[in-house]
C-alpha cells in the first residue's frame, strides 16, 4: 500500500510543524504507541479534529461508533487484544472486504498485520480514537465471544457443534444458553455411565 505518512499531511496541513513532528517521532519510540496516539497523548492535535483531517484528506468515511451494532463474527474475526494494540476496530464484512474503524487509517503495518490474519482486504474507516477505545471495551466485553474464547470453547465435548455454531455466528446469549444446555448433557452422560460402571 503507497499511502502518505500522516505527520507529514498533518505538517502539510498546518495543523502540527516539524517540530512537533520530530517530538510525536521520538515519544513513539519512548512509548512504543501509535503515532496518532502520541500525537493525541502529547496535546499537539484534537482526535475531533484529526479524525476530521483524515475523512477529507483521505475521502474516507469517517464512522460514528456510538449508535452502531457490530455482528459478534465480525468482530471475532480480529482478537481483543489485536484490536486494542492497533486501536482500530472491525465494523463489518462484505464478501472478502473488511471494514475497519482506525484511529490512523494511513498505519500500513496495522493494516497487513489485520489482513494478513483474518485474509480480507482491509479498508480503513476513519474514527476518533477514544470512542475506538470506548468501542473495544464495550463490544468485546458485551456482544460477542472473542476468538480466542471460541477456540477455548472447541476443546469441549462437543467441538463439532461449537465450531457449527461459531460458523452460523451464534454467539452472546444465545451462544451461552446452547453451552449452558449441552454442559448439563454432558453432566448427566457422565452420572448415567458412572451408575452404569457401578452396576457392571
Amino acid at each position: 500500500m503507497n499511502r502518505p505518512k500522516l505527520g507529514d499531511l498533518l505538517v502539510e496541513a498546518n495543523l502540527i510543524d516539524e517540530v512537533q513532528m520530530k517530538i510525536a517521532l521520538e515519544e513513539q519510540k519512548i512509548r512504543g504507541t501509535r503515532f496518532g496516539s502520541t500525537l493525541l497523548a502529547l496535546h499537539f492535535i484534537e482526535e475531533d479534529v484529526l479524525a476530521a483531517f483524515l475523512a477529507r484528506q483521505l475521502d474516507m468515511p469517517c464512522v460514528s461508533l456510538h449508535n452502531i451494532e457490530i455482528p459478534s463474527g465480525v468482530l471475532a474475526l480480529v482478537p481483543r487484544e489485536m484490536a486494542s494494540e492497533l486501536q482500530a476496530i472491525p465494523v463489518k464484512r462484505d464478501k472478502n472486504k473488511l471494514f475497519v474503524a482506525m484511529s490512523d487509517p494511513l498505519d500500513v503495518e496495522s493494516i497487513e498485520a489485520m489482513e494478513k490474519l483474518t485474509g480480507l482486504v482491509v479498508s480503513p474507516m476513519v474514527a476518533p480514537q477514544s470512542t475506538i477505545v470506548d468501542s473495544i471495551e464495550r463490544f468485546y466485553r458485551d456482544g460477542a465471544l472473542a476468538h480466542e474464547e471460541v477456540q477455548k470453547a472447541m476443546v469441549g465435548a462437543f467441538p463439532d457443534l461449537v465450531r457449527e455454531l461459531e460458523e452460523m455466528e451464534v454467539f452472546g446469549r444465545q451462544f451461552r444458553e446452547v453451552n449452558e444446555r449441552l454442559d448439563r448433557i454432558e453432566e448427566a452422560l457422565g452420572k448415567l455411565i458412572e451408575m452404569l460402571e457401578k452396576r457392571s
